[in-house]
């Protein structure tokens, strides 16, 4: 007799890699032998390097077992987001791996390193979601190591106290995020997210009604959850002290894993909408209110800051703002301004997917440069403590420099592509949205930009005090070659993005295909139900474009 299993061993394959190669860290971390923990660090490489190979085969091929594409059963379903998640957040997790080699003590690096191999690997899970209890479970699997990692990064008070903050808020997000759940799974009366987005969405027009309310307040709780990951007003306060209690490439990690996450999972929620039909007003402006409040408390708050760790910190608040913009323009494939053969306007999910990973890796490589900083055996977090690096650490200067410009949005870097596509989606989208909202649109825009004119203030400010500024007490940086080595590629790859968007972009755009489908099938199904009876049933139609394989 045959046993088949519940699911298909080939369809995850890259997040089995990045799981067992966690559990093998973490049993390594508890080996007796001092050589066999000092291997930790290689054998979580080899995890993400074996797991981004499975992933790029898999997304290359056009048959045979590495092909699986549509729902593989337990809640999961491989569709077009799913390979551009697995090979962006694995290729960053090497980054991340090389950043925080030597980032903890060495009795904890195993314990370290596999919290980091978890917390990706939730990551990976959370795109591949179709059902609203795994998608919790995947989104706590992202968290819950964070906050070990806070701890294990550095050794005094102060990291203690950022990781129990942390916690705390994290668990009461978390709460938030799961009552909302139920809510949704009430009204729906199914667990699966495809099967009850049509549910859900006709709920929602009619929010007077018991079944409307219910599923209007579950949307409100989800969402607020998910900005939590994001790091997005109002669920923003307690990002300063926890960039600042953790190490540098720890910081780094928080501002790429979790930010990606949430964007994931908030494009399944809005999906549950007609947010990007133009029929759900009340959600429109939910996006819209926390896009503008994020951009413009994080920018005013980060003015404030010598602490370049805290001026990052809120900075990431201001850059969620921005990632809303794209979320709020959806993805409507618009023509837009076009370079390399690909538009850049019309797409803002597909922007919003580029922004994130540009970010990541912008933040990621300034994290980088301050972890390898040390003024008198002291970490390097202020603007005076990075002052004169050019005359004594031009590489790590020169990369500094080129991540607040990247931060800063000034072309050619990538930053400015990737607002050029969120605000640009935005602005083609207002000239298609119902009468009220286009003009909303284009002021939320304006004040985007404002907001980016502000922003360059403080980037500025650091660049200038490493470029111009002396110090008489300099930063020295360590003999870390694997941080180093993280650190030129976090340049190189900013370099690459920067000269061929299109290496990204195009991908980012494949990924967002089913979002566009879904929209058009909304579209054409409230003009059936308007036009008179013998509609098509929608959740037929959803779940067709739900299991449509991705393109190749």
């Amino acid at each position: 007799m045959t046993i088949t299993p519940p699911i298909s061993l080939a369809a995850v394959l890259p997040e089995l890699c990045v799981l067992l190669g966690g559990c093998a860290v973490l049993l390594m971390g508890q080996a007796g032998s001092a050589a066999v923990r000092r291997q930790s660090p290689w054998v979580a490489l080899l995890s993400l390097a074996a797991a981004l190979a499975v992933a790029m085969l898999s997304a290359n091929a056009s048959g045979g077992w590495l092909a699986v594409a549509g729902s593989v059963g337990s809640g999961l379903a491989i569709g077009s987001l799913v390979p551009f998640v697995r090979i962006s957040a694995l290729e960053l997790g090497i980054l991340l791996t090389l950043a925080n080699w030597s980032g903890s003590r060495a009795r904890e690096r195993g314990e370290f390193l596999s919290m980091m191999l978890f917390s990706l690997c939730g990551l990976l899970l959370v795109a591949a979601c179709d059902n609203f209890l795994l998608l919790f479970l995947a989104l706590e699997l992202v968290s819950i190591p964070t906050y070990i990692m806070v701890v294990l990064s550095r050794t005094h008070a102060r990291a203690l106290e950022a990781g129990t903050k942390y916690f705390y808020l994290g668990a009461l997000s978390a709460a938030v995020m799961g009552y909302g759940f139920s809510f949704l799974y009430g009204v729906a009366e199914t667990a699966s997210i495809s099967a009850a987005a049509p549910v859900l969405a006709e709920a929602l027009e009619d929010p007077a009604t018991l079944r409307g309310g219910l599923a209007v307040v579950g949307l409100v709780l989800a969402v607020g959850g998910v900005l939590f990951k994001l790091a997005a007003f109002p669920m923003h306060f307690y990002v300063a002290d926890v960039y600042q209690g953790s190490s540098s490439p720890v910081a780094g990690l928080l501002g790429f894993v979790p930010k990606l996450a949430g964007v994931l999972a908030l494009f399944k929620l809005l999906g549950l909408t007609y947010l990007w039909t133009g029929d759900s007003a009340a959600v429109f402006w939910l996006v819209w209110i926390v896009a503008l409040l994020s951009m413009t408390v994080g920018n005013v708050l980060a003015l404030r800051q010598t602490n370049i760790k805290r001026m990052l910190a809120y900075s990431g608040i201001a850059h969620a703002g921005y990632m809303l913009v794209g979320v709020l323009a959806g993805p409507d494939a618009g023509s837009g301004v076009h370079r390399d053969g690909i538009a850049f306007l019309g797409d803002g999910t597909a922007a919003v997917l580029y922004y994130v990973v540009v970010y990541g890796i912008a933040n990621l490589g300034a994290f980088v440069v301050l972890g390898l900083l040390r003024q008198r055996r002291a970490a390097c977090e202020t603007l005076r403590d990075v002052a004169g690096l050019m005359r004594r650490e031009p590489a790590l200067a020169l990369l500094l420099a080129l991540a607040m410009f990247t931060l800063m949005g000034l072309p050619p870097a990538p930053g400015f592509w990737g607002k050029l596509g969120l605000f640009g989606s935005a602005l083609a989208a207002a000239g298609d949205a119902p009468a009220g909202y286009g003009f909303w649109l284009v002021t939320l825009v304006v004040l985007a930009v404002l907001n980016s004119a502000l922003a360059a203030a403080y980037y500025l400010r650091v660049i200038a005090a490493v470029l111009v500024y002396e110090n008489d007490r300099p930063a020295a940086s360590t003999q870390r070659e694997a941080e180093h080595i993280g650190a030129l590629l976090c340049g190189f790859m900013i370099l690459i993005f920067a000269f061929y968007p299109s290496v990204l972009l195009t991908p980012s755009q494949v990924a967002t295909r089913e979002l566009r489908e879904a929209v058009q099938v909304s579209l054409e199904h409230r003009e059936q139900a308007r036009a008179g009876p013998g509609v098509p049933p929608l959740i037929e139609m959803r779940t067709d474009v739900a299991a449509s394989p991705p393109s190749q």
